[in-house]
């Protein structure tokens, strides 16, 4: 459900590393961004972040994935999974865990950990436990997920199945979702290398979830935590947006949210973290960040890498302006891609980060981008089948 987390991070600014991040087609970027898909942090960990990420292990190249036709119309939840809210008691909980077992723990984050738990009919969910030594801090972290994710749902959002608030115990059950984190995935922990189309739907599935949350949900939500290590795939490779702990709700009205800083370090809108003002465009932010990773396979900040290297958003941005678009997918990606259509991809990645929230577009903007992108990757590659 989560994946397992590390305290060590740290925050870059770009105006002080890359003060000439302009944009040669208006949609450059020049803000902090990060190291690894580490612990949530509040605005003072923030200033005093550590520079320490493991590398990534060696991946193994994975078969080709076909590309579903863009639907005709924004069509945001067609038939999600329902499953029947569970009323578990904690006694049951700490049997179905075995006493939170070791062996049934799935991963960890700031919040607690989680665990895979089967059910006595078979049906399978995910337990997540509040950390005990965040008991307090977490209180309203608890609340507020709880309260967000009854409200909610959506194919492309986890969905809450029930909880518990007892005594010193604060639980969480969801669906379970088995194919791991996309930063697994990413980091070829599942032995097999994401294909360039099963990258893209995935993108497109965050990108219809936090549209559904900005535009569709009974009240605007932020979730204000999108990263790699928050998104969880199916077995089919369908993406799900997790872990709603830091999530903000807003109204029509409300334009902007003030507020403590959260989230993680590199994902974090600057604009939020130098006024403390959050708004859904702070969400749009993370989200390039986190289509840079889909796309190139880097964490945000690669620390083993030259100093050229280490930025990955400046080090793309780079290559994009000498148009070496080329050079800036995962190298382990076997399949040839179309120039034209990493060209427009990176195009839509790089409005998202721009440095202001008015040049950057809403979700559902880039879902439909995204979507016309998908129909001219289809058509390119159906003409490179005719050929051969």
């Amino acid at each position: 459900m989560v994946a397992t987390t590390t305290t060590g991070m740290f925050l870059v600014c770009f105006d002080a590393l890359c003060p000439c991040f302009g944009s040669k087609r208006n949609d450059g970027s020049e803000d902090p961004v990060l190291s690894k898909d580490g612990n949530s942090l509040s605005s003072s960990q923030m200033r005093s972040i550590s520079d320490r990420i493991p590398g990534s292990p060696l991946r193994v190249p994975g078969s080709p994935f076909r590309v579903p036709p863009s639907p005709s119309r924004f069509s945001l939840s067609s038939q999600p999974s329902r499953n029947d809210p569970l009323n578990l008691s904690l006694e049951q909980v700490i049997k179905l865990t075995r006493n939170f077992s070791p062996a049934l723990m799935i991963g960890e984050s700031y919040f607690g950990k989680a665990y895979r738990v089967e059910l006595q009919d078979g049906h399978v969910v995910a337990i997540k436990r509040a950390r005990k030594e965040h008991f307090a801090s977490l209180h309203a972290e608890f609340k507020n997920e709880i309260a967000l994710l009854k409200k909610i749902e959506h194919r492309n959002l986890v969905q809450l199945l029930g909880y518990i608030d007892k005594g010193n115990e604060r639980i969480v059950i969801t669906e379970f979702v088995s194919n791991g984190t996309l930063r697994d995935h990413l980091d070829g922990q599942h032995e097999l290398i994401l294909g360039f189309s099963q990258r893209l739907e995935i993108a497109i599935d965050v990108a219809h979830g936090l549209t559904y949350l900005h535009l569709y949900a009974e009240k605007p939500i932020i979730h204000r935590d999108v990263k790699s290590s928050n998104i969880l795939l199916t077995e089919g490779f369908r993406a799900k947006v997790g872990d709603f702990g830091f999530a903000r709700t807003g109204t029509a009205e409300q334009s902007e949210i003030q507020t403590d800083v959260k989230g993680t370090a590199g994902y974090v809108d600057p604009e939020y973290l130098r006024t403390n003002y959050l708004t859904v465009k702070s969400d749009v932010y993370s989200y390039g960040i986190l289509l840079l990773e889909i796309l190139s396979g880097r964490r945000p900040i690669e620390v083993k890498r030259g100093a050229r290297e280490k930025i990955t958003v400046r080090w793309a941005f780079e290559k994009y302006n000498r148009g070496d678009v080329q050079d800036i997918l995962d190298p382990m990606l076997t399949e040839s891609v179309n120039e034209d259509i990493l060209t427009k991809i990176f195009d839509v990645m790089f409005q998202c980060v721009a440095p202001t929230r008015a040049d950057r577009p809403h979700m559902k903007e880039v879902v439909e981008k995204l979507w016309k992108i998908r129909r001219d990757y289809a058509k390119t590659q159906n003409r490179a089948e005719a050929t051969v």
